[in-house]
């Protein structure tokens, strides 16, 4: 739908400059978006590259095993009925989120996704499935360190200050969401929808 809605929207635009007599202000545009676009591509390379290359070397030490440890109780809960391999893609996807790796843990939420999906075949969207979809959601973050990359690539004098409202809206966040999607998912469950 959005590889539609896009082109439209570019067309439309570039047609409405042009007989609005502004076709110069939308060519000016473009390359100065272009321009940003591959700066800001290139700053989030060389992030994304860094941190993915930290989770690959996090998963050969006792660091994720041990805060792993910590999340076992709490994912055993949530995933009993789910497979070991299961819920260790999905303990490393949390803690990966919590050490805020958010686009290196993906690859780790996909595979975890994949082992959910197994138990159903494909044929519906598990109560373990939609548990795990709203955990990766919430996205809690102990360290934020993309959000705090991403804000001293562009500039910021004060990149960390973020930690402690990014605390706060996590834990609010994880009660919150995770209470009322439960009792959801819970009712759906016993009803048999999932």
């Amino acid at each position: 739908m959005l590889n539609k809605i896009w082109p439209a929207m570019i067309i439309i635009s570039v047609i409405y400059g042009f007989f609005s007599g502004r076709i110069k202000e939308v060519n000016d545009a473009i390359f100065v978006s272009l321009d940003d676009t591959v700066t800001t591509s290139i700053s989030f390379l060389g992030i994304m590259c860094f941190w993915s290359g930290m989770i690959e070397i996090l998963k050969n030490t006792t660091i994720l095993h041990r805060i792993g440890n910590i999340l076992k109780p709490f994912i055993e809960k949530l995933f009993k009925d789910e497979s070991e391999k299961a819920k260790e893609l999905i303990t490393l996807n949390v803690v990966s989120n919590m050490l805020g790796l958010g686009n290196a843990a993906t690859p780790v939420g996909i595979k975890a996704m994949e082992e959910l999906n197994k138990s159903e075949n494909g044929k519906r969207v598990s109560y373990g499935m939609n548990i795990f979809i709203l955990l990766n959601t919430l996205s809690i973050q102990i360290i934020p360190t993309m959000i705090i990359s991403i804000r001293a690539s562009l500039g910021s004098q004060s990149a960390g200050k973020i930690i402690i409202p990014v605390w706060i809206v996590s834990i609010l966040t994880l009660i919150i969401i995770m209470f009322i999607g439960l009792k959801i998912f819970k009712k759906e469950k016993d009803n048999g929808y999932i």
